[in-house]
């Protein structure tokens, strides 16, 4: 068999030009799409890893607003817990202080009612005694009392003579008696009187009912007196004190 070398060159030529052709035709642009679509692989590989990196810091970011979330979160629940704490104690401590500012005003007020009441109470029996014992002195009025009236009143007239000296010089000595007195009480009011008083004028007794269990000397603006009513307020005002003092001591 003859090899035409026309044949071959041609057959070489046209396999070049096949080889050109399926290269510029087939092959390149299959390279090209491969080379375009493993570069938009890189790219979403590349983006993917973005994505993932930026997933991956967001979700570190979520993860420290979380913990400062949940600090924030404790601190206000501590703040909050202290302060209802302070608040319930500031309260519990008003409260005691208003139960114990009412208890002392109660206890003020009781303590008030309990003193009004005794003193009314005290007062009533000191009045009754008085009245019980004016009536009873009364009742029992004689002879033998009247000289015990006369005789304190020369008592009280004793105490006093000093000052009454000077206003009886020269003057009337007016003697007021409620009681009667008989001529031997009569004789030894006259007779102590004129000692006591040398200068006055002579001794005027008179007779006033009026002053009941009591008997007054009279010179001038001055007097010296004593009766059952005062002798009895006396009495009441020193029972008064007494019973006073009494409860004074005893609280």
């Amino acid at each position: 068999m003859l090899i035409d070398g026309f044949t071959v060159v041609a057959q070489i030529v046209n396999f070049l030009i096949l080889i050109w052709l399926l290269n510029r035709f087939l092959f390149k642009p299959i390279r090209g799409a491969m080379e375009r679509r493993e570069q938009k692989m890189a790219d979403a590989l590349h983006r993917a890893e973005q994505a993932e990196q930026q997933a991956q810091a967001s979700s570190l970011a979520l993860e420290r607003e979380k913990t400062a979330f949940a600090e924030a979160r404790e601190n206000l629940m501590a703040d909050a817990r202290e302060e209802v704490d302070q608040w319930r104690e500031a309260a519990m401590e008003r409260t005691r202080e208003e139960v114990a500012s009412l208890r002392q005003a109660w206890m003020t007020s009781i303590s008030r009612e309990r003193q009004a009441f005794l003193d009314r109470l005290k007062r009533q029996v000191a009045r009754q005694v008085v009245r019980i014992g004016e009536k009873t002195l009364r009742d029992l009025s004689d002879q033998g009392l009247n000289r015990q009236v006369l005789r304190v009143f020369m008592e009280k007239v004793s105490d006093q003579k000093d000052a009454l000296n000077h206003p009886a010089a020269n003057q009337e000595i007016v003697v007021q008696s409620g009681i009667p007195l008989d001529d031997e009480d009569d004789r030894m009011l006259r007779e102590r009187l004129s000692t006591w008083f040398p200068t006055a004028a002579p001794i005027r007794l008179e007779a006033h009912p009026q002053l009941g269990l009591g008997i007054q000397l009279v010179v001038g603006d001055r007097t010296a007196a004593w009766n059952l009513l005062d002798y009895l307020q006396d009495l009441e005002a020193e029972i008064m004190e007494s019973l006073f003092d009494h409860v004074r001591v005893n609280s």
